[in-house]
């Protein structure tokens, strides 16, 4: 994967959520990929953690369909 790819990828996980960090380590709580900026404010997956990083994005965008057709269901 490129840096661009990480890019994005990071880009992604900022629009899916905002970083929850506990101000000491530059690691998202929600997530678990590293964060940068003086506030841990954007994403910032490294090389090793890119393929992680899709598949637990994919995993969440599953999860919120599953969310959203039980409560079609339900009404």
């Amino acid at each position: 994967m490129t840096t661009e790819e990480a890019a994005a990828l990071a880009t992604r996980l900022d629009e899916d959520h905002f970083p929850e960090t506990n101000g000491r380590m530059a690691v998202c709580r929600r997530c678990g990929f590293r964060t940068t900026g003086e506030t841990s404010d954007r994403h910032a997956p490294v090389e090793i953690q890119i393929t992680r990083a899709s598949r637990w994005l994919d995993a969440q965008a599953h999860a919120r369909r599953g969310a959203q057709a039980r409560e079609a269901l339900d009404s």
